[in-house]
């Protein structure tokens, strides 16, 4: 196969959703031609998607030591310092991009989000009206507008807009998975925050069809899914986030253990309070983690309970002489002393 032929047809998948097809030849020709910059690219794509961001940043640099000043490369490089929440490098690369090749709708959109992180909405907006006004009659880059326009009206809590904006472009959704994955995940977040859990769910179902290395959408899935108490689902979505992450995320440990406890899988919900602990959990979460980890069999942990509220009760009895006050200050604790035996839940 000539080595166009392969870029094209690794480009074809890429955008069809199959980054890991795509990055098999892409592997093969860069081996070949080194120097090949939009190999090392559309490669660096096909990483970012599968969330290798040291491969992604690898293959950019490579593309960045052939061409300094490269704008998709200058892109595709802002992208990956905004993933990795580096917003005052992201931003400098993407207005070096848009400086270098004005007409780069990605460039813009990509700065836009970085803004709408930092909270400057209105520059984000700005930048999407000029994003918008270079996309044309081009679908992939209306695709991006959109998506950037999704996340702004999100953060700024206007889900109305939000959602209205999602029912106007459906079509061009249809045809752009990784665009669409994150517009889903988006409309999750607002249903979430609306208590439809239900319509989130969903939601995220479809957005991890169209991108399942999407880490975000998977944590927030198996979050609704244990505050449905549908144990299995959490444990699985989470747990497949422990596994594939670089680094354990504490909030992801805890809920996974949570998880894992409810089934009644003690030993590896320990291990799991333990990695939380370990990853920096804070507030009564880390207490309740702690004593999970510290005492993993529950009776022991109820019976601790047990002896510390007749042992509150009883100095409470030598000061408060109300006995319904006692009970109400009593039971209060051991509210708060069930739920961190419990595990959290």
């Amino acid at each position: 196969m000539a080595k166009q032929d392969q870029l094209s047809k690794a480009t074809a998948l890429y955008k069809k959703g199959d980054p890991d097809a795509a990055a098999e030849l892409l592997e093969h020709l860069v081996e070949r031609e080194p120097g090949n910059i939009q190999a090392h690219l559309l490669l660096a794509r096909c990483y970012s998607r599968m969330r290798l961001g040291e491969d992604a940043v690898s293959e950019i640099e490579e593309a960045l030591s052939l061409d300094p000043d490269n704008p998709e490369a200058l892109t595709l490089r802002g992208a990956e310092h905004y993933f990795a929440d580096e917003m005052v490098e992201a931003d400098d690369k993407l207005t070096r991009a848009i400086e270098l090749d004005p007409s780069r709708v990605e460039a813009y959109v990509r700065q836009a989000q970085v803004r709408t992180d930092m909270k400057k909405f209105d520059e984000a907006e700005e930048l999407l009206r000029q994003a918008e006004e270079r996309a044309a009659t081009d679908p992939d880059a209306q695709a991006r507008v959109l998506m950037g326009k999704v996340y702004l009206a999100m953060q700024r809590r206007e889900h109305a807009k939000a959602l209205e904006l999602i029912e106007q472009n459906e079509s061009l959704l249809a045809d752009h998975p990784y665009e669409a994955a994150t517009v889903r995940s988006n409309q999750a977040v607002i249903y979430a925050r609306q208590r439809d859990y239900d319509r989130a769910r969903s939601l995220l179902v479809d957005a991890l069809d169209l991108d399942p290395y999407f880490r975000s959408a998977r944590v927030l899935l198996g979050q609704i899914a244990l505050l449905q108490k549908d144990y299995e689902l959490a444990a699985d979505q989470l747990g497949q986030v422990s596994e594939n992450g670089d680094e354990p995320d504490p909030q992801v440990e805890y809920s996974l253990a949570t998880a894992l406890q409810a089934l009644k899988r003690n030993a590896e919900a320990t291990e799991h309070y333990r990695a939380a602990v370990k990853a920096g959990l804070t507030g009564l979460p880390a207490i309740t983690a702690g004593l999970a980890a510290a005492v993993p069999n529950l009776n022991i942990r109820i019976g601790i309970l047990v002896v510390l509220l007749v042992a509150v009760a009883a100095l409470l009895s030598l000061v408060v002489k109300q006995v319904l006050f006692l009970l109400a200050i009593v039971g209060m604790l051991g509210v708060l002393g069930w739920q961190i035996i419990r595990g959290g839940r």
